[in-house]
C-alpha cells in the first residue's frame, strides 16, 4: 500500500505542478493579447500575424515528427531484416536520405529498396558501392517502384551467381532489353523466373539470356510465356529424346562441344540458321517440332530467324552500361520530373527537422506510459479517489 500511496503523492504533485504553470502561462498569454488588442489596425494585423505564424510553426513540427517517425520506422524494418549493425545502420539512413534529396524517390522509397537488396544478400557494402543506385536508376528508367525494381535487380543477381559489385550490370541490362524491346523490365523479369536458373546451369551468361529474352520480346512473345518457351528449349537440347537426337545429327547440329560445354545461344542460333537455311518451310517446321516439342518450337523460331548475329546482336544491346542511368534522366528531365525532386528533397528536409524531437518525444511518450502503466495496476477505489482529486484541482484553478 505504501508503494500506492507514494504513486498518487506524486500523480497529485505532478497535477499540481502541472496546472500551476499552465495558470501562469495562461495569465501571460491574457497580458500578452490585452497588449496587442490596444487600440491600432497595426497592433491587430500583429496579433493575426503571429497567431497565423504560431499555427504554420506548429503544423510544421508536427508534419517534421510524422515524417521523421515514418522514416525511423522504416529503418527500423531494415535492421530487423538484415540484423545489420550499428555502424552499418547509419550508412545506410543516409544513403537514404541522400537519395531522397538527390532523385525522383524519397528516403522512404530509397528504404525500401535497401531492405529488398539487403534480403536478398547484398551487404551493406554492395548496397552502397552500386546496389541502390542501380534500383533507383532501374525504377527511374522503367517507371516501377524502387523495391520491385531492387527485388527483380536481386532476383536475377542471385540467378546468375553474381557479386554486389555488379548490380549497376544487372540493371542496365534489364533496362535496356526493356527500353530497346517489346514491353517492360517487369515482363523481363517474369521471363527471368522461368529461365534464369536453367539459362544459368547450361553456363548462359546473364546478358546473353537478358539479350535473348529481348530478342523473343521483339518477335511478340514477352513476360513469364517467353521464359517458360526458352527454359523448356534448354531442357530439351540437355537431355534430347532417341528421335531429337536422330534428327539433329542428320542435320550436322550439335548443342554440345568436344569438353560437354554447351555452345551458348549466340552459337546455336547460327548452326540453326545455317543448318534449317536450305529446307523448305515445311522441313524445317517438322524438323525444329521433333527437336524442340510444341512448346519449345516457339523459341527456336527465334533462334533460326535471329540467327548468330541477331543473338549477338541483342546480347551487345543489353550490356549498355550507363543505360539505366541515362533513360532515368532523360525521362525525368520535365517538370514533373522537378516537382518529384522537389517533394523528395523536401521530405528529407522535414526528416532532419523532425529527428531533432525524436529524442524528446520518445523520454516523453515512454515516461506517460510508465505512469499510466502504474496508475492502471492501483486499485479501483484508489484510482477514483486520484481522479476527483485532480477534479477537484481543476475546478479551483478554474474560479482562481
Amino acid at each position: 500500500m505504501a508503494l500506492n500511496e507514494n504513486i498518487m503523492i506524486r500523480l497529485s504533485a505532478d497535477t499540481s505542478n502541472y496546472s500551476t504553470k499552465m495558470a501562469a502561462a495562461s495569465t501571460q498569454a491574457e497580458k500578452l493579447s490585452t497588449a496587442l488588442e490596444k487600440p491600432g489596425s497595426k497592433s491587430r494585423i500583429a496579433t493575426n500575424i503571429m497567431a497565423g505564424m504560431g499555427v504554420a510553426a506548429v503544423a510544421l513540427g508536427v508534419s517534421a515528427t510524422k515524417m521523421a517517425a515514418d522514416f525511423d520506422q522504416s529503418m527500423s524494418t531494415i535492421q530487423a531484416d538484415l540484423q545489420a549493425s550499428d555502424g552499418d545502420m547509419q550508412k545506410l539512413r543516409a544513403a537514404a536520405i541522400q537519395a531522397g534529396a538527390d532523385t525522383v524517390y524519397s528516403a522512404n522509397e530509397a528504404a525500401e529498396g535497401i531492405d529488398a537488396l539487403g534480403k536478398a544478400g547484398l551487404s551493406t557494402a554492395d548496397i552502397l558501392s552500386g546496389g541502390l543506385s542501380g534500383a533507383l536508376n532501374l525504377a527511374a528508367s522503367d517507371g516501377m517502384q524502387v523495391g520491385e525494381a531492387a527485388e527483380l535487380m536481386s532476383t536475377t543477381l542471385k540467378q546468375f551467381n553474381l557479386e554486389g559489385a555488379d548490380a549497376g550490370k544487372v540493371a542496365d541490362a534489364l533496362a535496356a532489353g526493356a527500353g530497346k524491346a517489346v514491353g517492360s523490365a517487369h515482363d523481363l523479369g517474369l521471363a527471368l523466373n522461368q529461365a534464369g536458373l536453367m539459362a544459368n546451369s547450361m553456363g548462359v551468361s546473364m546478358t546473353e539470356t537478358v539479350g535473348t529474352l529481348s530478342a523473343f520480346a521483339n518477335a511478340g512473345m514477352i513476360g513469364s510465356d517467353a521464359g517458360t518457351s526458352l527454359k523448356t528449349m534448354l531442357q530439351r537440347l540437355s537431355n534430347p529424346t532417341k528421335e531429337a537426337q536422330a534428327q539433329m545429327d542428320e542435320l550436322g547440329i550439335s548443342a554440345y562441344d568436344a569438353s560437354g560445354q554447351f555452345v551458348g545461344l549466340e552459337n546455336f542460333a547460327g548452326q540453326l540458321k545455317t543448318s534449317l537455311g536450305g529446307l523448305t518451310q515445311e522441313q524445317r517446321n517438322a524438323a525444329l517440332s521433333v527437336i524442340f516439342g510444341s512448346d519449345a518450337v516457339r523459341a527456336a523460331n527465334v533462334l533460326y530467324s535471329e540467327g548468330s548475329e541477331g543473338i549477338a546482336g541483342w546480347t551487345k544491346a543489353v550490356s549498355d552500361s550507363g543505360f539505366a542511368a541515362d533513360v532515368a534522366a532523360k525521362k525525368n528531365d520535365n517538370l514533373k520530373g522537378d516537382l518529384e525532386q522537389l517533394s523528395g528533397s523536401f521530405e528529407t528536409l522535414m526528416i532532419n527537422l523532425g529527428e531533432g524531437s525524436q529524442g524528446a518525444l520518445r523520454t516523453l511518450v515512454q515516461g506517460v506510459d510508465t505512469l499510466v502503466d502504474a496508475f492502471a495496476s492501483l486499485p479501483a477505489p484508489v484510482q477514483q479517489g486520484a481522479i476527483a482529486l485532480t477534479a477537484a484541482i481543476g475546478g479551483a484553478v478554474a474560479l482562481h
